[in-house]
């Protein structure tokens, strides 16, 4: 009898502990998650930004001249953008130069050897409005564009006073 008692114990304690299993219950909380987005661009120049042409002998008038600059500016954009580039000022004058030297001597253009980006490249002459260099490039962490600086022709370089004609080159990123 005490085996029957002991047996149906243990049955009553297992019945229990599986019945307090099948009724526990679960508790859950919702916790709010948001992700924000804005708009972020921004250009970033090269350790070396400075693009020099020097015209000191018969032979560097003769030809055209072509100053790469490697890694120029980096683009960050999280959407789909464009570049301009356009002079800040007309080239300093000098005394005694009739005529300065015109902005429209140099062109800029983006070297073949930068990555792509998707976009539309245009080769302009500098100016002082904003000119597209890059159009519709696809979103990126970090684009570095190669850039070229050419003097086509010293034509427009002929007669003028020598000495040192200065300007900024203002590169703007832009989102639609």
């Amino acid at each position: 009898m005490k085996k029957i008692l002991l047996i149906i114990a243990v049955l009553l304690a297992l019945g229990t502990i599986f019945n307090l299993k099948a009724n526990a219950q679960a508790v859950s909380g919702n916790v709010p998650l948001s992700i924000v987005l804005s708009d972020a661009f921004s250009i970033t120049l090269g350790p070396t930004p400075d693009v020099v042409f020097t015209y000191a002998t018969a032979t560097d008038y003769a030809g055209s001249k072509t100053v790469a600059k490697t890694n120029h500016f980096t683009v960050i954009s999280n959407k789909p953008y464009s570049v301009a580039v356009k002079a800040a000022t007309e080239f300093n004058i000098i005394a005694g130069n009739a005529t300065p030297v015109s902005l429209s001597v140099v062109q800029v253009s983006i070297d073949p050897s930068t990555p792509t980006t998707g976009a539309t490249y245009a080769t302009p002459a500098l100016t002082t409005t904003n000119q597209p260099l890059v159009t519709t490039a696809s979103p990126t962490l970090a684009a570095a564009y190669n850039v070229n600086y050419t003097i086509p022709t010293a034509a427009g370089l002929i007669g003028k006073v020598a000495g040192t004609y200065a300007t900024n080159v203002v590169y703007t990123v832009t989102q639609p």
